[in-house]
């Protein structure tokens, strides 16, 4: 039997946000602390607790993203993640995706982010992925979330969608917060902050 290795992405395999660095990179770091700005409110609230991340998450991408042009999205996004992203990976991270690949385990990056911008790089180093996806309708960008964000249970509830768990001899899982907490704990073997150590 195979095992099971499940990658949290942001934190865990990179040393910063990706959502971040893409939002920095997409729009100019002038434009990008100008909508953080404009949405401080909002930020402070979910940090209290009292706005839902995705929310806020959701609010941001709709300001930057909306009635963008899919297929500029995308080569944005694609550069980026071919050559900007690869320079916030933690070396030891990248080592132990290469590790387990070798030993034939399957290897799933699941992550909050959307796939825009870590669906190229996943393709590059040949390791599946379950993300956050951005809504587009008819070619355009909305920046809206489709579906569920990716986070917490919900990392879980994809997993099982995609496949049984029961079909491989271990299961390992990596993660660095929270949100990471109920893929950790389906794991035989859960790594919380390995590559930060």
């Amino acid at each position: 039997m195979k095992n099971l290795v499940l990658f949290d992405f942001d934190g865990t395999i990179s040393k910063k946000d990706s959502m971040i660095e893409f939002l920095k990179y997409y729009s100019g770091k002038t434009k990008f602390y100008l909508t953080f700005l404009g949405h401080i409110h909002w930020i402070i609230g979910m940090h209290l607790g009292i706005i839902e991340k995705w929310r806020v998450k959701q609010k941001i991408w709709v300001h930057l993203f909306r009635n963008t042009n899919e297929v500029d999205f995308n080569q944005k996004a694609e550069f980026f993640s071919l050559h900007i992203l690869p320079h916030i990976l933690y070396k030891d991270a990248l080592e132990r995706i290469k590790s387990h690949k070798a030993g034939g385990d399957r290897v799933i990056i699941i992550t909050a982010s959307a796939a825009n911008w870590i669906s190229p790089w996943c393709k590059s180093f040949n390791v599946e992925l379950i993300s956050t996806c951005l809504e587009v309708k008819n070619g355009i960008v909305t920046g809206k979330i489709e579906g569920k964000n990716c986070n917490g249970i919900e990392k879980v509830h994809r997993i099982k969608q995609l496949l049984s768990l029961s079909d491989f001899k271990y299961i390992y899982a990596y993660g660095n917060s929270k949100g990471d907490k109920e893929m950790l704990d389906i794991a035989s073997h859960p790594f919380y902050k390995f590559f930060q150590q």
